[in-house]
């Protein structure tokens, strides 16, 4: 319950210091030229696919950390089809051009989501998670090893369940509509994002010169604050004890200066990896950093995948 609050409480406080600035507003959002969508249940997750679905080496599954979408690992996609792996990176609920989730919404986890998704394309699959995605996609490797033959995980950060308490709370109308109000700026303010984005890069001259847009689009699209909200009252929790166990070829890619990943999650995370688990440290692009230098990226995770 304490961390929920915090977590509520920090993003009021981050969102309220540019509340009164005056910028450009956001125009309406868009899906892309290889857009698709997937429908189960009450949901429809929006995917975008890179490289040819049968003459390949392999296929990769991407998923993207809390607050981004697609468009943060379609320069990484482009990447590994490049060298012609089929790639299909994927917008969570609440997120990029996916639904989301509202009190009548019936639930399922994300997990379930991304391997129903699996299932509908067919094949086995190297699954990549970025930050909050990296809890995920261990757990979906968890659920189903014998449909993973890979993992990689870009500054993962895992997750915990969520307690009875704090996910009524988080159902409640009155935080839900906080949410809303809160996410909702990104509609007015795009450049709200610009000083996050600068931190999740750790690079001030790139952050000036990155297209927000792409980050606020989808933020601000109807019901993403509020989606967020009911996502968080269903978390699933990551798995550590089992993740030590599996079997499967999993790479850990972390950022010198990162300033987003919490240290501390992180290190539970790779002191629970498999004991084959690769972990690789580069020197730029912090928290984003298969965005930021997605060649050297792409580079480096093929060639420990193969060792």
């Amino acid at each position: 319950m304490k961390k929920t609050l915090s977590f509520v409480l920090a993003l009021t406080m981050i969102f309220s210091l540019f509340a009164f600035s005056s910028f450009a507003a956001v125009g309406d959002a868009v899906p892309f030229q290889n857009s698709s969508y997937f429908e189960s249940g009450d949901y429809s997750l929006h995917y975008r696919t890179f490289g040819d679905p049968i003459l390949n080496k392999g296929r990769i599954m991407l998923l993207h950390g809390f607050g981004l979408s697609t468009v943060s690992l379609e320069k990484i996609a482009e990447e590994y089809s490049k060298e012609n792996y089929f790639v299909a990176a994927v917008d969570l609920p609440n997120f990029g051009y996916s639904s989301r989730e509202t009190s009548e919404t019936k639930l399922q986890s994300r997990e379930d989501l991304v391997f129903a998704l699996i299932e509908s394309l067919g094949g086995k699959w190297i699954i990549g998670g970025h930050s909050m995605g990296g809890g995920i996609a261990v757990n979906v490797a968890i659920d189903h090893p014998e449909k993973i033959t890979g993992l990689i995980l870009f500054a993962p950060q895992t997750s915990t369940e969520v307690s009875t308490a704090a996910s009524k709370l988080m159902k409640s109308g009155f935080v839900q509509s906080m949410f809303g109000a809160i996410i909702g700026l990104t509609k007015y303010f795009p450049n709200i994002v610009r000083p996050l984005v600068a931190v999740s890069f750790s690079d001030l001259k790139y952050a000036k010169n990155y297209d927000i847009s792409k980050i606020a689009a989808p933020l601000a699209l109807k019901g993403t604050g509020a989606g967020m909200a009911v996502m968080s009252s269903h978390t699933r929790g990551t798995d550590l004890e089992t993740f030590s166990k599996l079997k499967i070829p999993t790479v850990i890619v972390t950022a010198k200066n990162d300033m987003v990943a919490s240290k501390r999650n992180l290190k539970a995370l790779i002191d629970s990896a498999p004991e084959e688990a690769k972990v690789i440290t580069v020197e730029k692009g912090g928290h984003m950093m298969m965005e930021y230098d997605p060649s050297n990226i792409c580079a480096l995770t093929l060639n420990a995948l193969k060792k």
